[in-house]
């Protein structure tokens, strides 16, 4: 027999339906990474007004005159809080940024040249790691403004009171100009930075194997659709979901539990909530080519770029373009990382991230169910004219 020459093979193969859907696959990755990414991170550090730092002020002296001037100069949402437990707890839940305390001494720090007027600045640290380093830098800004402005201002003020010179007062303020210090106090320290790329390893690699194992089992339900119901191909592939997500979520929990990454709550509340987010995704996955068919599996690759932009795995949610955030708001990712944030790095319950998968999964498995009725319940009508005629 003669063998091909790399001509002939080359031309055979390119001429492959399997390797032109191939390429036209490769092709719409870069094509829709391309305008997503772009898109969703275009200008985004134009967005950072939408953070929002909460201060505890206990001073009502100097303490008050600091506050109005943090608020007239940082480009952030500044807001008041009464209670430091309170904004804590808003700080755990992520719903803030920073928290600044001013305590309540701070006035008599400044003025007793023995002591230093410490501000204390706490930072979630469950986060994507580029929330710390902005905050630390804010942390930064925010104590030479009350060096140089706030504490200036404070103390001219008082020694006038006292009936000093005011050229005397400028002087004296202009050498306590660097006595307040930051005090960084943050929840939830990360000491590996490992453990912050876990959210965004996890969410990857179980997409991926969801929308990979979507695929394959289209391809094989294709095979067997002629010989069984629409419900039983339904069933069956639904029970092959869940026994796949049982197994994806014992590996992968498995996984990150062997190489040290672990859950102040346990093995067995991580296995479960991943569970949830893995079951998830491929009935998403699969709901793709119960719509779209075979061109389900490219829709599927723009549900990935997307889930990867707005779940908050890499760069904070507060900072995307409106359109991706509300976006973000009916993704499974973004409930996803939140609890795995709240699992491996520290955070509230995931109950709330645990409600939100199930709802979304209960979602997907209706609209699944009511196109498969859709569908037969059209097939059904259409078959009634041609009985008649017969």
């Amino acid at each position: 027999m003669n063998k091909m020459s790399v001509k002939s093979a080359y031309l055979h193969l390119l001429k492959s339906p399997t390797v032109m859907i191939g390429m036209i696959t490769a092709l719409i990755f870069q094509v829709l990474f391309s305008l997503i990414w772009l898109t969703g991170y275009d200008h985004l550090t134009d967005n950072v007004n939408r953070f929002v730092i909460a201060v505890v002020n206990e001073d009502q002296a100097i303490g008050k005159q600091a506050v109005q001037g943090m608020m007239e100069k940082l480009p952030f949402q500044i807001k008041e809080e009464a209670s430091l437990e309170q904004a804590m707890t808003q700080l755990d839940e992520r719903k803030l940024q920073m928290v600044v305390h001013i305590p309540e001494n701070f006035s008599k720090q400044l003025m007793d040249p023995t002591q230093k007027a410490v501000v204390t600045y706490s930072v979630n640290e469950s986060n994507p790691s580029m929330m710390k380093s902005v905050m630390q830098s804010v942390a930064s800004q925010l104590t030479t403004s009350l060096n140089e402005q706030a504490v200036r201002t404070g103390m001219i003020n008082v020694l006038e009171k006292v009936q000093i010179p005011q050229l005397q007062a400028n002087s004296l303020s202009e050498s306590m100009a660097a006595r307040v210090v930051a005090d960084m106090d943050n929840i939830h320290p990360i000491s590996n930075f490992s453990w912050t790329m876990v959210p965004m390893m996890l969410l990857l690699a179980s997409f991926v194997g969801c929308m990979l194992f979507a695929m394959e089992m289209n391809k094989a339900a294709k095979t067997i659709k002629q010989t069984c119901g629409r419900w039983t191909l339904l069933t069956a592939r639904s029970l092959l979901n869940i026994t796949a997500s049982l197994v994806i979520t014992t590996v992968g929990t498995g996984m990150v539990t062997l190489m040290g990454v672990h859950s102040e709550q346990g093995f067995a509340v991580m296995w479960l909530f991943q569970l949830a987010y893995v079951i998830t995704f491929l009935f998403v996955a699969q709901l793709s080519f119960y719509i779209f068919s075979d061109a389900g599996a490219w829709v599927n690759i723009a549900l990935l770029s997307i889930q990867l932009i707005t779940s908050g795995a890499m760069l904070p949610r507060e900072l995307l373009p409106t359109f991706y955030r509300t976006i973000s708001d009916y993704s499974p990712a973004t409930y996803a990382v939140n609890g795995i944030m709240n699992l491996v790095n520290g955070g509230p319950a995931i109950s709330n991230s645990i409600n939100s998968l199930l709802f979304i999964l209960a979602t997907v498995i209706l609209m699944t169910a009511a196109i498969v009725g859709g569908v037969q319940l059209l097939q059904r009508k259409s078959k009634e004219p041609a009985q008649m005629v017969s």
